[in-house]
């Protein structure tokens, strides 16, 4: 059955075709939708709020506010992928998507008055002014400046570069290189609370965190925060000091750091708390590594000779192959073998 009132296309209900059933859909427009666009950054304002991301997707459900409909069991949505801004002729174009009687018919194309302006967002005039909440400070621990401040800084670019989109105060305000490290400026307190405790997990390090009144707002006082991190910078081979007596520093990981006692030759775990907060200290002394190979081993101790000079030296301990060790004070102790 064709539709009763073109006679050309098939009826879907009450006798009509969809095109028809669209023609009898009454939708028009009331009032207007203004815009304002940071030519910076992604942001909009629609009516007094600003917001971040697409501004179709703030735009659609906004002029589904400003659409009237005569049959309330009509359902008009606006499409997000078919708003025009028409700046220069103040107005917005749209497409709808039309439902009557639960039946999708062919939607319409329609126009609302507009003033869409340009501007800049609070987020953008805040970084232009330098405005911040929080600093990062990227140090070593011996304060001397460091190639892993380049690989924290490069671990965390990520992080940096997607900041909560969904909040204006979220972003970097600067990055600027001092003699000593890094210093990361950043809008929003929280995010340097976050990126401190990711910096802090995945290095051995020791953090700090102050804060001074920066001023008074609507809201109260305005203070700036600081997050001081010191990270462990030292070589393997470097000798630490604890209660008057030294170990040699082996390796370092995310949350302990590996020590061997040159008296006992074992080797110790310390943890990041147990180390910045324990009597621990050290200096610019750092034991040599040398590398040997195993020539013999018989009653628990091994001949090794010297792949440099060719010269052997016995040590206790059963070892194969190639083998590290420091040389602390003219004794050997093996950290690493490959057979």
């Amino acid at each position: 059955m064709n539709c009763i009132v073109c006679d050309k296309n098939p009826a879907v209900i009450r006798g009509l075709c969809g095109e028809c059933l669209s023609n009898h859909v009454q939708i028009t427009t009331v009032g207007s939708v203004d815009v304002t666009l940071c030519p910076k950054c992604d942001s909009y304002k629609i009516g007094n709020s600003w917001s971040r991301g697409k501004v179709e997707d703030g735009l659609s459900r906004k002029l589904e506010e400003h659409l009237v409909r005569k049959d309330p069991k009509v359902t008009v949505r606006v499409r997000k992928d078919n708003i025009i801004l028409r700046r220069l002729d103040s107005r917005i174009d749209f497409h709808t998507e039309i439902q009557t009687d639960n039946v999708s018919v062919p939607g319409r194309s329609m126009s609302i008055p507009s003033k869409i302006l340009l501007n800049s967002c609070p987020t953008c005039n805040k970084i232009s002014g330098s405005y911040y909440e929080s600093i990062i400070q990227l140090r070593t621990y011996t304060t001397d400046y460091s190639k892993i401040i380049d690989t924290v800084l490069a671990n965390i670019s990520n992080m940096l570069d997607n900041l909560d989109s969904s909040a204006s105060d979220s972003f970097v305000s600067k990055i600027t290189r001092v003699k000593e490290g890094v210093d990361i400026y950043l809008g929003k307190k929280t995010d340097g609370i976050k990126l401190t405790k990711y910096i802090h997990d995945h290095y051995f390090s020791e953090t700090t965190i102050t804060k001074k009144l920066a001023g008074r707002g609507d809201g109260g006082d305005l203070y700036r925060y600081t997050n001081l991190v010191r990270i462990l910078n030292l070589k393997p081979g470097s000798v630490i000091s604890h209660k008057g007596s030294a170990l040699i520093l082996q390796k370092i990981n995310a949350n302990t750091i590996t020590v061997i006692d040159p008296i006992t030759e074992r080797r110790i775990d310390i943890v990041q708390n147990e180390f910045y907060n324990g009597q621990y200290t050290f200096s610019d002394e750092v034991s040599e590594i040398r590398d040997f190979i195993a020539v013999s081993s018989d009653n628990n101790e091994t001949q090794l000779m010297d792949k440099k000079n060719f010269q052997t030296l016995t040590v206790k301990g059963t070892h194969h192959g190639e083998i590290k060790g420091f040389d602390y004070k003219g004794k050997i102790l093996i950290f690493q073998s490959v057979s």
